[in-house]
């Protein structure tokens, strides 16, 4: 009997195949994901209220200049409502959450809001601004220093150019 390379390639292929395919089968079977929590539904009810704030801040075209210089938080806000004497600001690093702060800024003048906050390093910021208790909040991812940084508020909703 003669040894013939393509009977056996013919073979093999999709032997190997079968063989690849019940592994991959074995490997999903015995990792996979365990099922969501019942309760899983009060996130999407948090992030469509995130989403209604953060509509309600561009409709209202609100801005936010903000600074940490001196050992204090300063936010002027521009377009929100008068009636806001506290604001919570959340300062989130991209590489450190120990660095990671909540402060309530209180309102000093007009659209203008501080607290004592310790001088945070330069790096990668995630910023968000709201008013506790009315419906609007501004966010920002800042690269670099938290000095002069402006923050325009957007509807996440909207096409991005």
């Amino acid at each position: 009997m003669k040894f013939n390379p393509v009977f056996w390639i013919m073979w093999l292929l999709p032997g190997a195949t079968v063989v690849a395919g019940l592994s991959t089968l074995a490997i999903a079977l015995d990792g996979a994901d365990r099922p969501l929590p019942a309760t899983y539904h009060w996130e999407g009810e948090r992030l469509d209220a995130d989403f209604a704030r953060a509509r309600h801040a561009a409709e209202r075209g609100i801005a936010v200049s903000f600074s940490v210089r001196r050992g204090e938080c300063v936010a002027a806000v521009r377009n929100a409502p008068a009636d806001s004497d506290v604001l919570d600001l959340e300062l989130a690093n991209g590489a450190e959450t120990a660095l990671d702060r909540r402060l309530e800024l209180r309102r000093t003048l007009a659209g203008d809001f501080r607290a004592t906050c310790a001088a945070l390093p330069s790096g990668s910021w995630w910023i968000s601004l709201r008013d506790p208790g009315s419906d609007w909040s501004v966010r920002g991812r800042i690269a670099g220093e938290l000095v002069d940084i402006e923050l325009h508020a957007r509807d996440p909703g909207a096409q991005v150019p």
